[in-house]
């Protein structure tokens, strides 16, 4: 089954173009790293992905579906939010999209604090309940993040930049935490990044964004300096260890 069908599909932005003509097919149960430079169209894409973004219905599919009419199976966390100022604890956080609230606690049923438990309980978070946002780290306050897109049992995680503002030794635990959720819950994920090298155990393919083109592979494949020359219209190097990649312009 494809999670996610795209078809000659334009998007764009007011009259600019940033994606033209793109064709790809996401299975399920698949990790992808999303990889280009600031300003090449990762984040408008994953917008494009959520019905954000409005394109020809008939150009873009997720679960067979529109966007609009597939986003109660997607669980989307953005990049930083700054949650320092929050007056929440972890459960009361959670608790504020229990049914798509954006402001405010809900009224929870027995059932709702049941959900919550459970999703706090998949990340592996479940003594963070109590603990105000304020006093949690980065790492912490991104697997409360993961645990609320986890509401409603979706079938697709997008994340767009969720390592900004971590240190390796959380972007080691969150990975191995998305990765268990892949395979335990057959989950289909996608992940923005500036650098690909955490993800390189993890990920089963990557899509390489710029100059108004995406292009979908494996990362032995899509990794090259000629296909990235190709991609982004000037020379690109790519230079690979055992396990890392380096991106640079060549000289």
């Amino acid at each position: 089954m494809n999670v996610i069908e795209c078809q000659n599909l334009d998007v764009r932005l007011g009259s600019r173009i940033i994606l033209s003509r793109l064709n790809l097919e996401i299975k399920e149960n698949q990790f992808i790293g999303i990889f280009g430079p600031n300003g090449s169209g990762k984040t408008t894409f994953m917008k494009a992905l959520l019905g954000i973004i409005p394109c020809a219905e008939n150009k873009i599919k997720i679960l067979g579906n529109s966007p609009y009419k597939a986003r109660k199976q997607i669980g989307y966390i953005p990049q930083y939010r700054d949650m320092e100022s929050f007056q929440l604890a972890g459960r009361e956080f959670i608790a504020t999209s229990i049914r798509g609230h954006k402001w405010g606690l809900p009224f929870l049923t027995k059932q709702d604090l049941y959900h919550i438990d459970a999703v706090l309980d998949h990340v592996h978070a479940k003594e963070l309940a109590g603990v105000p946002l304020s006093e949690m780290s980065g790492g912490q306050r991104q697997r409360l993040l993961l645990a609320q897109a986890l509401l409603g049992n979706p079938q697709l995680i997008i994340m767009d930049e969720p390592f900004s503002n971590l240190d390796p030794k959380w972007v080691k635990i969150i990975l191995s935490l998305l990765k268990e959720l892949q395979e335990r819950r057959g989950l289909t994920i996608l992940l923005s990044t500036h650098d690909l090298n955490p993800l390189m155990k993890v990920m089963d393919q990557v899509i390489c964004i710029g100059n108004q083109k995406a292009i979908l592979g494996d990362v032995n494949q899509v990794m090259t300096s000629d296909v990235l020359t190709q991609l982004y219209g000037f020379p690109i190097e790519v230079v690979k260890t055992d396990q890392h990649l380096f991106v640079t312009t060549a000289c």
